[in-house]
């Protein structure tokens, strides 16, 4: 059996004394190294792979960094209000919470990270970190969600992928995706043209007029529906009473 390295011969306890003298000035380096970002030292973008707990609208997300929550905004779009206390619903909210609910919930993501000198900083003025969110396929979300028409570029600061978020919202503005088309915007403002099936975003069920909680979805998750047939298309089942 190999003898334990403190027990074979020629070692002393003199040795024995200089081998931990040394070791904490080595884990503590190890530390270091582990704190690093991911790619800070190689020039390439720092990053964090994260669980995504919550969705709190179209940009703006929960996630599990190590053991603490905390609040993510999507760096570089900006989708339709639906949780504002002091901000109505807006056209096409609900629908961009949806999107991103129904693609990255539970889902594990990749955080990418712009310098924390950057003008804008790495947190917002309510403390929510600023960040990319990445998805397996190796797909930028707030691209998708400006390709997709769930929310327009938003560049009061300069942020890496501006000039693809600018073609991207102007190819769909083009297509009048979502936010830009002015027909589906002018019937969702008409009571009477929006669509009497009403859908939790939150539940993935659509309530018919008559049925119990028809009137219960709040705002924030009521996405409506012109016939049943489009809510099931959706993916949306319905409500049992």
């Amino acid at each position: 059996m190999t003898r334990p390295y403190f027990r074979r011969p020629g070692y002393s306890p003199r040795r024995r004394f200089y081998f931990l003298s040394w070791l904490p000035a080595l884990l503590a380096v190890l530390s270091i190294a582990a704190a690093v970002p991911a790619g800070a030292e190689t020039g390439t973008p720092p990053s964090e792979r994260v669980l995504v707990t919550d969705v709190i609208d179209g940009d703006t997300i929960k996630v599990l960094r190590g053991r603490r929550q905390e609040t993510v905004r999507l760096i570089g779009v900006d989708t339709p209000e639906t949780g504002r206390p002091d901000t109505p619903v807006q056209f096409y909210g609900p629908e961009a919470s949806l999107f991103t609910r129904r693609a990255l919930l539970k889902k594990r993501v990749r955080l990418e990270f712009e310098p924390r000198d950057r003008e804008g900083g790495s947190r917002d003025k309510y403390e929510r970190a600023l960040a990319y969110v990445f998805t397996d396929d190796g797909g930028n979300f707030a691209l998708e969600l400006i390709e997709q028409g769930f929310g327009r570029a938003y560049t009061r600061y300069p942020f890496r992928y501006e000039q693809s978020f600018k073609k991207a919202e102007q190819a769909a503005r083009t297509a009048r995706r979502g936010i830009w088309n002015k027909a589906q915007r002018a019937a969702w403002s008409d009571p009477k043209r929006r669509g009497s099936i009403i859908g939790n975003i939150r539940t993935n069920i659509y309530h018919v007029p008559g049925q119990q909680y028809y009137d219960s979805v709040g705002g924030k998750n009521r996405i409506h529906f012109s016939t049943e047939e489009d809510a099931q298309q959706a993916g949306f089942r319905k409500a049992k009473n």
